[in-house]
């Protein structure tokens, strides 16, 4: 029966096979040829016909000298080639082999007389060439008279015979012109060079031509005469017969086609009729079964025979949180934690085809576990099948595993917790206690039970009253909570942080009371160190800025009721941060303990001293009885600091500078004194450290008015409020520009145009000359640029750089990377220094300049003469040039030795490779006698003040240049 039903079934499918393989054979027969392909013939036929005719048309055009080379023929040829064999595959389609053979026998015939054609034409055409311009040759010398020539009337009548030969339309007897050829031969015999080798090759190449001649026609017209066009159409002919027939043949087929065709629509129909009703009656099936499986309140997976999910109802889906898209198709992998491991015993079983029941872990999509109860068995084996699958339901465990978990957590929780607990009972005895309670009071659980908490740990440092206010908050409150102190079991009494809860039934009455307290001694000590830390300083010890201005306030409070003067003292260490860097910030903050340990043993009682800042301490003087006393304690200070420190070995001499103000003639606030205090401070250290001063109003002025432009100074470049101005530097012999200095100005929004000296060393103290100088540098260079493209040759732009420049690590890249932005060639930019830069740190500027030079940048010394290095120490150092400084120049007419000094410079800089500029430069005689003495170049008033930029190109000096 089941036979039967397999292959009624079976039938419409191989019927359905049968019907579309002969529709397939069908169609291949019937799409042997085509409309496309006999066109494509056609047009091959065709090109090859036109290419036949092109290939005459040439041998022509080359024979009459019309055409000079062979490409147009050996491409059609090559072409003829292709499209022969193209069409003979054409042709074997209609199985018409042998229907091209004599097309292809005429080509082949040719073909040859192309190849011998091109080989003899190309030997008569060289030949009539050099047999041309020997005639000319020999005709030019015989009109000029030449001695020794051969007979003329010979040379002409052969030149005229052998081109009449040629380009006569009819053919001649060639056997009088090789006569004459030989005569003329015979006479080259024995003539003078270069007739008789003139004679001698004419007559060859004479003879080459007649005897080439009549071949090359002979060739030309068996080309001309091929029949090759006639034998291809003969065989398209032939084609076209063949492919009528194949087309009706064609036909036929496509006739049967259309009739399977038609059959397998009807069996398509009838299969697609058989299947909807099968597929209805499955759906009916199938809805039912899922009807059923989604109402269940346990979820359902069903497997098929390779282990992969067939069926998901909606509680699995809901369960694992998957859909059923998801899960449809896919095995138990992500599902179970445990699968490839031994010990999932439910992937087992399924692999087994085993019942199971038991629990297995299971993963939602979420990634999260949840526990599940499985029932499973195999499914009955389907058309003799060992396994037809598995079948499983499954329920999830969560809820009872989460109710034992909480009981296991509560019993960890109280055995593990770090702070102590106890359980009482309502009449306030001690039921339980943790580990951690034995751990901190050293009472165990036995000794405590039965006792109240306050009779077991109480301290005695609480009256009755606490206690009282303790239960009267767990009577209204339900629960307290609080700082107390208990004694533990060996007597010790401890800091405890308590918090007690009552516990009540569901009906509000008190079952329990649970107290959880943990010992705070130890964080008790760390809020007392960290209260010390707030208020010291934890290199020194000494009180710090928030301590001194505490204690400040009280003793002017103090100082204001006892109408007694107070003074507060200003110390900053001298040149510490060069100690620090040079030394390290270790034995920087030795330096710092040791300054400290010497002010300390200074002061009087009452006295406070504190470290306010990296190297900067106050001192709190209160109730002074003068100034005098101040200024003798500042004397006292300086002068301990004038013995050396000892660091580690290396004996360190460092300064102090004091600033003192008083109250309440200086401040009646403390921000006010320490304000004025550092007023004066910063006026010692301008009077030249290691000294003190006192506040003066005018101090407070100076000061205020350095801080205003301090902080308008910082806004300068972002305001767009520096100028750069221009100095040009002359040439001493011809007088004209050679190069600029660039001079930085601040046009200030309130005090107009301000000079460099106003600005330049506040920049340099604040450390604003970085920013200062990077705008300079890269504002100049770009002038530069803009000046050289614009025609006006200035070749070289001086830049001046600070010491504190040179000693930014970043400087060099910032060099560079302006060269590079700009344009600028590096020979055209000259970075101008003063001698004081080349004393610090002269290791760091030597390898600066190394690499400036490298670059090809140049080095030049500003003011030269007026420092304390000389040329013997420069010429340490990679310079390029020496400017003189302008109190040289001033004095050069007014005495002797001023002129050799000036002199003596410029030959020393010019033997160590240097160039020499002039600075200050105002009269015609100083600049005549600086020209005698060899100066390179000059700079000063006598040709400009410093000038804007559209100023500078209207200078004589830069207008003759341009003229």
């Amino acid at each position: 029966m089941n036979f039967k039903i397999t292959l009624r079934s079976f039938l419409p499918w191989f019927l359905l096979l049968v019907l579309g393989g002969t529709l397939i054979v069908l169609y291949h027969l019937s799409s042997r040829v085509s409309d496309h392909d006999r066109i494509q013939v056609e047009s091959k036929v065709r090109q090859m016909q036109a290419l036949d005719t092109d290939i005459n048309l040439d041998v022509l055009r080359l024979r009459y000298r019309q055409l000079r080379h062979y490409d147009s023929v050996a491409g059609s040829t090559r072409q003829m080639e292709s499209l022969l064999d193209s069409l003979q595959k054409d042709f074997e389609k209609l199985d018409l082999h042998s229907a091209l053979s004599r097309a292809q026998n005429e080509w082949s015939f040719k073909q040859t007389g192309v190849e011998d054609f091109k080989r003899q034409n190309s030997v008569l055409v060289n030949s009539l060439f050099h047999f041309v311009n020997l005639a000319d040759q020999m005709s030019s010398s015989l009109n000029a008279g030449a001695s020794g020539p051969l007979p003329a009337a010979l040379v002409h009548s052969v030149t005229e015979d052998v081109l009449i030969f040629v380009n006569g339309q009819q053919t001649r007897n060639a056997a009088p012109i090789l006569e004459k050829l030989k005569q003329l031969e015979a006479q080259s015999v024995g003539k003078a060079e270069p007739f008789a080798t003139r004679g001698w090759l004419m007559a060859a190449h004479g003879r080459l031509i007649v005897n080439n001649h009549q071949p090359v026609q002979v060739l030309m017209r068996r080309i001309s005469s091929s029949v090759f066009s006639a034998e291809l159409e003969q065989a398209y002919n032939e084609y076209i017969s063949a492919y009528n027939q194949a087309s009706a043949e064609a036909e036929n087929y496509r006739r049967l086609m259309a009739i399977f065709s038609f059959m397998m629509i009807v069996t398509v129909m009838l299969m697609i009729l058989r299947l909807r009703q099968t597929a209805a009656e499955l759906e009916r099936s199938h809805t039912l079964l899922n009807n059923v499986a989604d109402h269940l309140g346990e979820g359902i997976l069903s497997f098929d025979a390779r282990g992969m999910l067939n069926f998901v109802n909606k509680r699995a889906e809901i369960l694992l949180q998957r859909d059923k898209a998801e899960l449809i198709g896919r095995d138990m992998t992500g599902m179970l934690p445990d699968v490839g491991v031994t010990g999932s015993a439910f992937q087992r079983a399924l692999t087994a085809g085993q019942s199971f029941e038991g629990e297995e872990w299971l993963l939602r999509s979420d990634g999260t576990r949840f526990p599940a109860v499985f029932l499973g068995g195999a499914l009955p084996s389907v058309e003799r099948q060992a396994f037809g699958g598995y079948v499983t339901s499954f329920r999830d465990l969560s809820t009872h595993y989460e109710a034992q978990a909480r009981l296991r957590l509560a019993a960890r929780v109280f055995d593990n917790l770090s702070e102590g607990m106890t359980i009482t009972g309502v009449d306030g005895l001690i039921e339980s206690v943790n580990p951690a309670f034995t751990s901190i009071t050293g009472f165990t659980e036995t000794e405590a039970k039965g006792h109240t908490p306050g009779a077991l740990l109480s301290s005695g440092m609480h009256d009755k009253a606490f206690y009282q206010a303790m239960w009267e908050a767990l009577r209204h409150d339900g629960k307290w909570q609080g700082e107390i102190i208990n004694r533990k079991k060996n007597g010790e009494t401890f800091h405890e942080w308590l918090s007690i809860t009552a516990m009540r039934d569901d009906d509000g009455h008190v079952m329990q009371y649970i107290a959880l307290f943990s010992d705070i001694s130890e964080r008790k000590q760390i809020e007392s160190h960290i209260h010390h830390l707030a208020y010291h300083d934890p290199l020194t010890g000494l009180a710090n800025r928030l301590l001194f201005t505490d204690r400040l306030e009280n003793a002017m409070r103090q100082a204001h009721r006892t109408r007694r003067p107070l003074a507060i003292v200003v110390l900053d260490l001298d040149r510490f941060k060069q100690i620090n860097d040079s030394l390290g910030h270790a034995l920087g903050d030795i330096l710092l303990k040791f300054a400290s340990q010497r002010l300390l043993h200074l002061l009087r009682e009452g006295d406070t001293l504190a470290r306010v800042g990296g190297d900067e301490f106050a001192l709190l003087l209160p109730e002074i009885s003068s100034h005098a006393d101040v200024a003798t304690l500042a004397s006292h200070i300086l002068r301990e600091f004038e013995t050396p420190f000892d660091l580690g070995g290396r004996e360190v001499f460092t300064s102090v500078s004091i600033g003192i103000s008083a109250y309440p003639s200086d401040g009646e606030t403390p921000e006010v004194l320490m304000k004025n205090a550092d007023v004066a401070l910063y006026n010692a250290k301008d009077s030249g450290r290691s000294a003190f001063r006192f506040f003066l109003e005018s101090d407070s002025e100076n000061s205020l008015e350095r801080l205003e432009l301090e902080s308008a100074l910082r806004h300068s470049v972002a305001q767009n409020e520096l100028r750069l101005y221009y100095q040009p530097q002359v040439d001493a012999r011809s007088g004209l520009i050679y190069g600029v200095e660039a001079l930085v100005r601040w046009q200030h929004p309130l005090l107009g145009l301000l000079p460099p000296t106003r600005f330049i060393p506040l920049a340099e103290a604040t450390g604003y000359i970085d920013t200062l100088g990077r705008w300079c540098l890269q504002t100049a260079c770009r002038q530069l640029v803009a000046w050289q493209q614009a025609g006006i040759p200035i070749r070289r732009m001086a830049v001046n750089v600070s010491a504190r420049q040179l000693s930014d690590s970043d400087f060099m890249n910032i060099v560079f990377d302006t060269i590079q932005e700009t344009g600028i060639h590096p020979g055209c930019l000259e970075l101008e220094l003063t001698e004081s830069s080349l004393v610090d740190n002269p290791e760091r500027v030597f390898g600066l300049f190394a690499l400036f030079r490298e670059r090809g940048i140049r080095i030049a010394i500003d003011d030269f003469g007026t420092g304390y290095s000389s040329l013997s120490y420069l010429s340490r150092y990679p310079v390029d040039v020496l400017k003189i400084d302008k109190s040289f120049i001033d004095v050069l007419g007014s005495a002797a030795e001023h002129r050799s000094v000036v002199q003596a410079m410029i030959l020393m800089a010019h033997a160590m490779d240097m160039g020499v500029v002039a600075e200050g430069v105002e009269t015609e005689a100083q600049s005549r006698r600086l020209g005698e003495l060899g100066c390179d170049l000059l700079q000063g008033y006598l040709y400009s003040r410093p000038v804007p930029p559209e100023n500078l190109v209207r200078l004589p000096c830069v207008v003759e240049i341009e003229g």
